[in-house]
C-alpha cells in the first residue's frame, strides 16, 4: 500500500480528488494508503508533529489531518470501525469544515462514498 498519493485512492473511489478542508474519514483513508501502520503515521517528526500530517502525499488542511489522526488513534486504541466513523463524521457535521462553509455537504458526500473502502483497510490496518 505504502506507494502512491494519499489522494489518488479517493480519486479511485470516489470520482473526484478530496474535497477540502478534508473529511476525517477521507483523510484517514488516505493515510492508511500511504502507511502500512498507525505507528508509522504518528511518529513524531523531529519538529514534534506526526509523520502523517508532514507528509506531502495527506492531502487535506493540517487540522484536518489531525483530525484524520485522532479518528485512527481510536483504533489504535481498540475502538471498532463504527465508533472511528462516527467520530469522523460528528466532527465534520459540528461545524468543522475550516469555514469551508460550501464544502460541507460535498465532504459528507466524499466520506460517505470512501466509507465501505476505510472500513476495508481498517480492518487489515489494525489488524497488523
Amino acid at each position: 500500500m505504502n506507494m502512491e498519493h494519499g489522494a489518488i485512492i479517493i480519486k479511485d473511489v470516489t470520482g473526484d480528488w478530496p474535497v477540502y478542508p478534508g473529511h476525517p474519514l477521507v483523510l484517514a483513508t488516505a493515510i492508511m494508503s500511504v502507511f502500512p501502520r498507525f505507528e508509522d503515521a504518528n511518529r513524531p517528526t523531529e519538529h514534534g508533529w506526526c509523520q502523517a500530517l508532514a507528509d506531502s502525499r495527506i492531502p487535506g488542511a493540517g487540522d484536518h489531518v489531525g483530525a484524520a489522526m485522532r479518528v485512527l488513534g481510536l483504533g489504535a486504541s481498540g475502538a471498532g470501525t463504527d465508533d472511528m466513523v462516527k467520530a469522523a463524521m460528528d466532527y465534520w457535521d459540528s461545524g468543522n469544515a475550516g469555514g469551508h462553509h460550501k464544502n460541507v455537504e460535498a465532504g459528507r458526500a466524499q466520506a460517505q462514498a470512501v466509507e465501505h473502502r476505510f472500513r476495508e483497510m481498517a480492518a487489515v490496518w489494525f489488524a497488523q
